[in-house]
């Protein structure tokens, strides 16, 4: 066989992989592109969804302050501040995260279901994405915490022990908690139209107001734990 022929062989499958990589490049920054709009439509959504909930979530808070004042005043009156009293402090944090997102449910259970398929070649975004919906969609579906019961048992032992509800609760809290807006913009940066881009600034913008409404909530936890008499 001559070697014009052995040249043809040898360039004939090179010629074939070229086109196959054009068109595999092509399909990964279809799909960059693709998730990256679904993604940047569902986030706003979610976010606008919640900002319209702000006075239901902070009339939450203020109701949840009302009952425990009602229900337990003074539980931990003379209580040591110590590490027990931290995690019954955290307890209260917790509780008022699940009244506060409970007017969001139905947008958070959304808000994962369309961003629950998403893929990106950037392996981080994609984690990033998924573990963010996946907190947000349990922190909206956790139980609220028997606070005035948990306090309660911890004074009847003196405050030696510590309800194991209370260490339990924690630990689910702590695994689930999130903050809003904690995918990094500067990962969907690269895959953004300007439309997009457009989007994601009002969404930070009314990020912005849910973080300034989560500061306030300090208010009402230092409310609470003064109505417990709880020194953390």
């Amino acid at each position: 066989m001559g070697r014009a022929w052995i040249a043809i062989f040898v360039a004939v499958p090179a010629l074939a992989v070229a086109p196959a990589t054009a068109l595999a490049k092509r399909h990964v920054s279809h799909v960059n592109v693709t998730s990256t709009r679904a993604y940047v439509k569902a986030d706003f959504t979610l976010v606008s969804t919640a900002r319209s909930n702000l006075k239901t979530g902070e009339a939450a808070l203020e109701e949840l302050q009302s009952k425990l004042g009602a229900e337990c005043p003074g539980a931990a009156t003379a209580s040591p501040e110590n590490e027990a009293a931290e995690k019954l402090s955290n307890e209260v944090i917790g509780a008022m995260s699940t009244v506060f997102i409970r007017a969001d449910a139905q947008a958070v259970e959304t808000f994962a279901t369309e961003v629950a398929g998403l893929r990106w070649s950037n392996q981080k975004l994609t984690h990033k994405v998924s573990s963010y919906a996946a907190k947000l969609k349990a922190l909206a579906v956790l139980a609220m915490p028997n606070v005035c019961g948990d306090v309660s048992a911890w004074a009847a032992s003196g405050y030696r022990t510590l309800p194991a509800s209370t260490t339990q609760f924690d630990q689910q809290f702590s695994a689930q908690d999130v903050g809003i807006g904690e995918v990094p913009a500067r990962l969907l940066a690269p895959y953004e139209s300007a439309g997009e881009r457009a989007t994601l600034r009002r969404t930070t913008r009314f990020e912005e107001e849910l973080v300034e409404a989560e500061a306030r909530a300090v208010e009402p936890w230092g409310k609470i734990l003064n109505a417990l008499d709880l020194q953390p």
